[in-house]
């Protein structure tokens, strides 16, 4: 490490001096806790000391002014990020940041300046506002060193953190038993750290993560770039490769992001801010056949003891007590079970926990961090169409039975495992789906058994790997074979109104993923749509019908037919001519 010698100089020689010691050959030494200028620029870094201009700097005044109180302690080496860390080194940096905890750990003395707190104002509302305490690298300063002295703005001395304990208990939320040092800090749960540091701020978002990793005693490499909820979560997994700790789950969102669109979410906060509300909660102490949690290219693998209730959303308690409770029971997490592949499931409901008096069965299972931004371009060796249910709908409630008849299957047949058959139809209902654009997979033969009025839905893709589908009517006397149905297949999107004479279709579908294919479930909604009852048509009917009486198409109208001719005849009757 880099320190800064705070004197004696010799006379006309007051240029900063530096010096490069390791291990053993570290001498006693204080350090500086202050944050940085507005303007970065301002402070005088690595480079001006070398250079010889750190007296050009804005803040070379506070620089000097911390040796002279260092020195004036008896301490001849002082240590102060700005000045001793070369940050055009990126391996020097990412040392430097590994090894700060030790650094304000190991120091003799801590001298915090707060910079906007004046020793003339007797208000401690100036103490407590003070900038200070929303920066995230400060907490690590003021957690770290056993003596921290506070100073204001002129150098004058507010009080050391034991004298201020009480009060900056108050300011931070952190017990006073962990500012005083009667409790070592990594006592604390991972919830209580974290949400010592939800209400700060970095001026580099990956900061967020990178000043907490001495406080949760890990390493890891500086990938500035990366983003802070990247950097955020790989400190996670760091903290979980040393720690069983569960309360590392236990966070809230406060509100939905604006505009986020995220249904799902992992186990894993965003950021220190989901922790703010969480910071009481404590850990059940690891029992020894616990499965350690790590990540793997599914997802979070952990064992957690869950609960299904009648919506499906399973409520999986973590080994935690439930703060309100007693610190009794278990807290708990919603999860959802995933249709991507076996055992995988994610987090919902982030805004709440939710706490169970009794555990549940433990299984073990995989929760995804990261979710594909295109669920459709999931790809299987087998994509199938299932067709789960068929309702029906109509104001006239015996034109509402429909039977699915005849399947005309395109290309190649594969065969495959069937489900139950239903009544509701008369062919199979899975069908191979081709994994190509625009390519029609099955036409399904639809026939209402009011009157044999028939139509085909189409069953294909629109895209290689998006569903599509189609309608069209069958026309009188006119075969339809399978080219002839791929020229008309126009597909529109699951979910789409498609209209025809007689009927309405909806194509609603569900994907899943089983047994390592994937399953495209169909739930058909049919509406009939009234028909108009001319004398032409009814008499055409009734011919049909009572020409093959034994036909089980026509059973079913026959009665039907028969009364509606009955009715168009007495208005037959009434009518003058």
């Amino acid at each position: 490490m880099r320190l800064l010698k705070t004197g004696p100089y010799l006379p006309g020689k007051q240029q900063l001096q530096l010096i490069q010691v390791w291990g053993e050959d570290i001498p006693p030494f204080a350090v500086l806790s202050h944050t940085w200028s507005r303007n970065p620029d301002d402070e005088v870094l690595f480079a001006d000391i070398k250079d010889g201009t750190a007296a050009t700097k804005p803040a070379y005044g506070k620089v000097q002014d911390a040796i002279k109180v260092a020195m004036l302690d008896g301490y001849g080496y002082l240590w102060i990020d700005t000045c001793c860390i070369d940050k055009t080194s990126s391996v020097e940096l990412s040392e430097a940041i590994n090894s700060m905890y030790s650094y304000y750990a190991t120091a003799q003395k801590c001298y915090a300046f707060l910079a906007d707190v004046n020793s003339s104002e007797k208000d401690q509302n100036c103490f407590s506002q003070a900038r200070w305490w929303l920066r995230g690298w400060t907490l690590q300063e003021l957690l770290a060193p056993a003596y921290v002295e506070f100073f204001s703005s002129d150098w004058e001395s507010l009080g050391t953190k034991n004298e201020l304990c009480h009060e900056i208990a108050q300011i931070t939320g952190i017990d006073s038993e962990y500012l005083n040092g009667s409790v070592p800090v990594q006592d604390a749960s991972i919830a209580q750290r974290m949400s010592w540091a939800s209400k700060r701020r970095t001026t580099r978002e990956e900061d967020q993560a990178y000043s907490l990793i001495g406080l949760f005693d890990v390493n890891m490499t500086m990938l500035y770039g990366e983003g802070g909820r990247r950097a955020f979560l790989r400190l996670q997994e760091e903290i979980m490769r040393i720690n069983e700790d569960q309360t590392i789950f236990a966070w809230v969102k406060e509100a939905p992001e604006k505009d986020s669109g995220e249904k799902y979410h992992g186990l894993l906060a965003d950021s220190p801010a989901d922790f703010r509300s969480t910071g009481a909660t404590v850990a059940y102490t690891a029992q020894s056949d616990q499965t350690p949690s790590f990540m793997s290219a599914r997802g979070l693998r952990l064992t957690l003891p869950m609960t299904k209730r009648n919506d499906g959303v399973f409520v999986a308690a973590m080994q935690c007590p439930v703060p309100d409770r007693g610190f009794n029971d278990w807290l708990a997490v919603y999860l959802v079970k995933l249709d991507i592949g076996s055992e995988q499931y994610a987090r919902v409901f982030c805004q709440q926990l939710a706490s169970v008096s009794r555990p549940g069965q433990s299984r073990e299972i995989y929760v995804r961090q990261t979710f594909p931004q295109y669920a459709t371009r999931t790809l299987y060796p087998l994509h199938l169409f299932h067709i789960r249910s068929l309702s029906l709908s109509s104001d006239h409630s015996e034109l509402a039975e429909y039977q699915l008849q005849e399947v005309l299957h395109m290309g190649e047949e594969r065969v495959v495992r069937q489900p139950q058959p239903q009544p509701w139809s008369r062919v199979p209902l899975r069908f191979k789906m081709n994994k190509k654009a625009h390519s029609l997979a099955a036409a399904i033969i639809v026939r209402r058994l009011y009157d044999s009025e028939s139509f085909i839905i189409m069953l294909g893709t629109s895209s290689e790997f998006e569903v599509g589908f189609d309608v069209c009517e069958i026309p009188k006397d006119e075969h339809m074979d399978a080219h002839c149905l791929q020229c008309l297949f126009n597909p529109q999107p699951a979910g789409s109104t498609m209209k025809l004479l007689h009927h309405i279709v909806r194509v609603k579908v569900e994907e899943r993923v089983f047994e390592g294919m994937k399953l495209y479930f169909l739930d058909l909604q049919l509406e009939a749509l009234a028909i108009e009852s001319t004398l032409a048509r009814i008499f055409q009917d009734a011919v049909g019908s009572l020409a093959q009486p034994t036909n089980p198409q026509n059973k079913d109208s026959l009665a039907a037919t028969r009364g509606k001719l009955k009715q168009s005849l007495r208005s037959i009757a009434k009518r003058k001519f």
